[in-house]
């Protein structure tokens, strides 16, 4: 890879959902300024700046209707009005999954054109899944690496298996099967682990591969609860990736 990067961008876009908790806007962008060098603006509630006629309905047109195909119908009324609400009152929406290819195209057509030329991340509480041709079934992300990219709080606390005995045993008895302590939405470590997905958006823009193969470093590729707070959570970059940022750093844009 040369010193400038291959889509170069001067500045970052970051748009948090309000009512995400431990998450806080202003210790995300001295981070990323710290990290990246670029100037990076941070605000809230992306569908609620963005809000449009039909907006609500778009989005409804969005949610996966089986698990196991990519198959989608005409929202009923009754949808797309709880959507409306969702948007103009910050309300939340839990436990519905939002096919990630359909709603990173809606959200792009939704960027202005400052947000496109640069790199604009949305996080959100919504839950994200996506069905590849090779899968049988939809799969939680955790982040979605596009124009712009999503970070899913929901997707990091369901995404990421946990272990096997987790699923079989009974209610009273999950958290025994564990050795560890499972994320959860509202997470004192949730800022740490969406750091690490942020720089995994910034790896995916500058160089189109986000990961890394080296454990413990934020960049790892973690399928595995016990592994985002191994990586995500607890990691810091590698020595080959701080480095390749720091360059970032250096590189002049345009």
């Amino acid at each position: 890879m040369s010193s400038s990067a291959e889509i170069p961008f001067s500045k970052i876009f970051i748009y948090i959902d309000c009512r995400i908790e431990n998450v806080k806007p202003e210790t995300l962008k001295e981070f990323l300024k710290e990290k990246t060098g670029r100037e990076v603006r941070v605000k809230k509630n992306f569908l609620q700046k963005k809000y449009k006629k039909n907006l609500a309905k778009e989005i409804a047109n969005t949610k996966v209707r089986d698990k196991r195909k990519r198959k989608f119908k005409k929202p009923l009324p009754k949808e797309i009005e709880i959507e409306k609400r969702v948007i103009e009152e910050n309300k939340e929406l839990l436990g519905i999954i939002y096919d990630g290819n359909q709603l990173t195209k809606l959200l792009q057509n939704l960027l202005n054109h400052e947000e496109k030329k640069n790199h604009t991340v949305i996080v959100t509480k919504r839950l994200i899944g996506t069905l590849e041709k090779n899968e049988s079934h939809y799969h939680i992300r955790t982040v979605i690496n596009s124009i712009p990219s999503i970070i899913s709080i929901s997707g990091i606390v369901e995404g990421p298996a946990k272990p096997r005995d987790y699923y079989f045993a009974d209610r009273n008895e999950k958290e025994d099967v564990l050795d560890f302590e499972p994320m959860r939405l509202s997470d004192k470590r949730m800022e740490s682990a969406v750091r690490s997905y942020l720089l995994q958006t910034i790896f995916w823009r500058l160089e189109g591969y986000p990961f890394c193969d080296i454990e413990r470093c934020r960049l790892f590729n973690s399928h595995w609860q016990k592994d985002v707070i191994k990586n995500q959570v607890n990691g810091k970059l590698c020595e080959k990736h701080e480095k390749r940022l720091e360059q970032f750093k250096k590189d002049e844009f345009g």
